[in-house]
């Protein structure tokens, strides 16, 4: 019987968790086996164990129990896949021990009063310092003996066991005196459990108008010499993505880090940014209606692939044509040795033939 995953609770959380209660020998091979950096197919293999089959069962172990949303609540509007082609691609890494842990000791105590025993929760394995629900800071290093969360430094099993005879549950408490740090901390926890999709155009065209409103802002989040020019960075990035959308290109990927601290430094709470991107127009799209579509393939233009649980089939669709030649595409067709008549061999470019097949479809019985 396969435990329960619990609300907030990180993916190596639930496999150390699982180890620790049922043993390396009785545990299922998906947890035995699982690495210390965990793959997009090692998360989809632990997915299919909770019941949560296919591109959808990715997708939502990634949204609700890895901190992928602040990369996916940020949605180009032209982008009908939650995660892109992370579920036919063999690169990414989530959720890796060697990332620091941490813990908010108000937590663990209510957590055992409650369940009997505690879990280690995202955001409180991000950079965050404070708790946002408590408001004490967050215990980065084992109040016992100093080591960190992390490979090298304690396993995770320490929230299950003991050092040197002291719980977790019992550590101190310190209260927070920076009303910054609980303000990020409370931003990005409602991203995190954010229920929809906000247009990255939307989100950038506030965030420079804002910014241009209220001019300089102290740099309060990571005050590093690449983050003096914030604002610069959001009006290209603006650029950038309103070129690529008006010939339907998805633009490039980029980390949306800055974006998550123009927020914190010119919001005081994360529902007021919204209600400034909802006035810009463009559609908000529940989280969960993306989970069951991916990226399929970049030609000219992007296509999509969404699984039909009910009928075990995928329905392909290009639903933004490109509309014009932007850089260096290849124009060639692909080539499907299932569909297409043998083309016959002459000079110049000929076309290429189609990678992989793309994954078997679970269908609901």
């Amino acid at each position: 019987m396969i435990l329960a995953i619990q609300p907030e609770e990180t993916v190596r959380s639930f496999v150390e968790r699982t180890l620790f209660i049922k043993g390396k020998r009785s545990s299922e091979e998906v947890f035995r086996n699982f690495p210390n950096s965990p793959s997009r197919a090692d998360i989809l293999a632990l997915a299919e164990v909770l019941g949560w089959p296919g591109c959808y069962g990715l997708n939502k172990i990634l949204h609700t129990h890895t901190n992928y949303p602040f990369t996916a609540v940020f949605k180009n509007s032209q982008d009908i896949s939650y995660s892109g082609n992370e579920y036919i691609s063999h690169s990414g890494c989530y959720d890796s021990n060697r990332k620091p842990s941490g813990f908010c000791p108000v937590c663990v105590a209510e957590d055992n009063e409650r369940l009997g025993f505690s879990f280690w929760r995202r955001a409180h394995c991000f950079k965050l310092k404070v708790c946002a629900e408590h408001n004490v800071e967050l215990v980065k290093r084992c109040p016992v003996c100093d080591k960190q969360f992390s490979h090298g430094g304690h396993d995770l099993g320490v929230m299950w066991k003991a050092c040197e005879g002291r719980h977790l549950k019992d550590s101190p408490v310190t209260l927070n005196t920076d009303p910054f740090e609980l303000k990020k901390a409370q931003i990005f926890t409602d991203i995190l459990s954010f229920t929809h999709h906000l247009s990255e155009e939307a989100v950038l065209a506030v965030l420079n108008g804002k910014i241009h409103q209220d001019g300089v802002f102290e740099q309060k989040i990571w005050n590093s010499e690449s983050d003096r020019h914030l604002g610069d960075k959001i009006e290209r990035r603006l650029g950038i993505v309103k070129r690529a959308r008006s010939v339907n290109r998805l633009p490039p990927d980029e980390p949306t880090d800055f974006i998550i601290q123009a927020i914190a430094e010119t919001y005081e709470i994360f529902a007021d940014f919204v209600s400034d991107v909802k006035a810009y127009g463009d559609e908000m799209r529940p989280i969960d209606s993306l989970w069951s579509t991916y990226i399929a393939g970049h030609q000219e233009s992007t296509h999509f692939v969404e699984e039909n649980y009910k009928h075990g089939v995928g329905d392909w669709s290009c639903p933004f044509p490109a509309k014009e030649v932007w850089g260096m595409w290849d124009w060639r067709p692909v080539y499907y040795p299932c569909c297409n008549f043998e083309r016959p061999k002459r000079k110049g470019p000929q076309p290429k033939r189609v990678k992989n097949a793309p994954p078997g479809i679970y269908r609901q019985q």
